[in-house]
């Protein structure tokens, strides 16, 4: 009973997390916060990337399954079945990819920081995304 209860007192230990105490408010430069946009901007494009091609790599894969052969492991190929394969898992992502392209693009970005610089207030969609501090980390 004893070696039970050390047993199960160990596993706690090791299960709760200690975390140290975070300032009560952190104040970021103009600079840190340019950094953290230019940060976000630059991880959301590499995953509108990201995205895009393996959209892109699954809609060549079945395209190209499909058309090599009607039937295959004693399933047949459909136009209907091989569509709905390549919107699903070729567009779907693909879509999500191009959107997040087009809403993290240079020139948006470029476009958000001169206003800022000029004293604008930024856009609810990257205060919000700002809020969490890992754009702050690098």
């Amino acid at each position: 009973m004893k070696k039970h209860l050390l047993i199960l007192s160990f596993i706690l230990a090791i299960a709760l997390n200690a975390h140290a105490q975070r300032p009560a408010s952190q104040a970021f430069s103009r600079a840190d916060t340019v950094r953290a946009i230019s940060n976000m901007f630059s991880k959301h494009r590499t995953g509108g990337i990201i995205w895009t091609v393996v959209g892109s790599a699954f809609a060549i894969r079945i395209i190209t399954v499909a058309a090599s052969s009607s039937t295959a492991g004693g399933f047949t190929s459909t136009p209907a079945g091989t569509a709905t394969g390549v919107a699903l898992f070729g567009g779907i992502p693909a879509v999500i990819g191009i959107s997040k392209l087009t809403r993290f693009s240079s020139a948006r970005e470029s476009r958000l920081l001169s206003e800022y610089e000029a004293g604008k207030t930024l856009p609810a969609y990257v205060q919000r995304r700002l809020r969490r501090s890992k754009y702050f980390a690098n």
